[in-house]
């Protein structure tokens, strides 16, 4: 469930101002990068004599998300034990946060977290599924066609990452994508090169 409260903060200039006979104008201001905990907001009189306030609104918007439920060292691969849902205002987060423990378990923690605080994807990295040196099927796909071999990874690898992998039949280094553990991907195309 989500909870969102704002709290308009007036300047004391504005309580001088002269009433308004037509539509009051609003324009954001700040930018691109605006952070929901203070947006700032320029409010404007088209009437004769006219005027110009800005005005900050204070956001909290709080759901629950997943969060550390212990200290997490850096290298951890996440596990259900070691998160836990908890409302926070995410006015304040300024990276992705997630708000489904499925999102995050099974990644590494890239560097250490506390208990209680929400995990990002800043704090994340998806796992090494291939390591340097490694043996590797190496999925081959031309032309609707697909083989596989066997292959050595030249470098380790996450998934979605291209890598370096030398195919153990021919010796010729191609360029994979890491797909799982210990598979990478080939196009067709990278082989006739």
């Amino acid at each position: 469930e989500i909870h969102i409260e704002v709290e308009p903060v007036m300047p004391p200039e504005a309580s001088a101002l002269l009433a308004c006979t037509k539509g009051l104008r609003t324009q954001p201001t700040g930018g691109n990068r605006r952070l929901l905990s203070r947006l700032r907001y320029d409010i404007s009189c088209p009437a004769a004599p006219g005027w110009t306030i800005t005005v900050i609104v204070k956001a909290t918007v709080n759901v629950p998300v997943v969060t550390s439920a212990q200290g997490l060292e850096r290298g951890r691969i996440i596990g259900e034990g070691d998160i836990a849902l908890s409302e926070q205002n995410v006015a304040q987060i300024t990276d992705r946060f997630f708000t489904q423990p499925q999102e995050v378990i099974g990644q590494t923690v890239k560097r250490r977290l506390n208990a209680g605080q929400p995990i990002t994807a800043a704090a994340l990295d998806q796992p090494v599924l291939v390591a340097r040196g490694q043996q590797v099927m190496l999925i081959i796909q031309h032309q609707g066609i697909e083989a596989s071999t066997m292959g050595e990874a030249l470098k380790q690898g996450r998934k979605g990452e291209m890598i370096r992998v030398r195919n153990l039949s021919s010796q010729r280094v191609v360029d994979g994508l890491v797909e799982s553990a210990g598979v990478v991907r080939v196009a067709g195309a990278a082989l006739a090169q």
